[in-house]
């Protein structure tokens, strides 16, 4: 297919824009919290680590391409109508799609029904996407999880905010369902 190397290097652009455009919206959607254990636990860190990461792997590649290419390439994100390119970039990524529209919903669930439901669920969603659900993987993902909450709520000592879900139990359940689920 001769429209697989544009269709590519549209993506990378595309990307690109975007993670800089984030990266620039960062002090605004992420405050800087007075803290005791550094600079690492800052909100904003992981956001500017992933979104760096993505920024310059999207212009090595940008940078890349236009170098392979020469003068014979061009971008078509600039010069075709936008949602036509969105939707032909989108259909050979739809396994990236749909694991970014659960991801967005496994982090809106977390307050709702807590840390270990919601990644048991997310992971097992993703795990019968990929047909790996089988017992192996599935012991594998609450081994996994005892291991997350021993280190995070024993070892470290980070804890996330009461969950709804868990207001609806009696108070020495729900007290316990918030220090460990």
């Amino acid at each position: 297919m001769s429209n697989e190397p544009q269709v590519k290097a549209d993506i990378y652009w595309l990307l690109l824009i975007i993670s800089v455009v984030l990266l620039i919206l960062i002090p605004d959607q992420a405050a800087w919290v007075e803290t005791k254990r550094g600079w690492y636990t800052q909100p904003m860190m992981g956001a500017l680590l992933g979104l760096g990461i993505m920024a310059i792997f999207s212009a090595y590649r940008v940078f890349q391409m236009t170098r392979d290419h020469g003068n014979r390439w061009r971008s078509r994100v600039f010069q075709q109508n936008p949602l036509e390119t969105l939707v032909e970039l989108l259909g050979s990524y739809r396994t990236a799609l749909i694991s970014s529209v659960l991801f967005y919903i496994y982090i809106h669930s977390l307050s709702l029904i807590g840390f270990v439901p919601a990644t048991f669920i997310f992971v097992t969603v993703l795990l019968w996407l990929s047909r790996l659900m089988n017992r192996t993987w599935l012991f594998a993902t609450i081994g996994t999880l005892i291991v997350l909450v021993l280190i995070f709520r024993v070892a470290v000592s980070v804890w996330l905010p009461d969950v709804w879900l868990y207001s609806l139990l009696p108070d020495t359940m729900a007290d316990f369902a918030n220090s460990y689920l």
